[in-house]
């Protein structure tokens, strides 16, 4: 599998070819809101909370 290291982070080995294809899928997601009716229905709700309970 992949080698751990001591913050819990899985290195694993991958070609070149793979590194560029995430790093073009990464490049393409950056910026993006990806859940944003959930986004929208938390902001709703936040929005609505006069105060929270403590």
């Amino acid at each position: 599998m992949g080698k751990k290291t001591d913050s819990n982070v899985v290195v694993v080995k991958s070609s070149v070819k793979a590194k560029k294809e995430l790093q073009n899928i990464g490049a393409s997601l950056k910026g993006k809101e990806l859940f944003k009716q959930k986004v929208d229905s938390a902001k709703e709700i936040l929005a609505n909370i006069k105060s929270l309970p403590v």
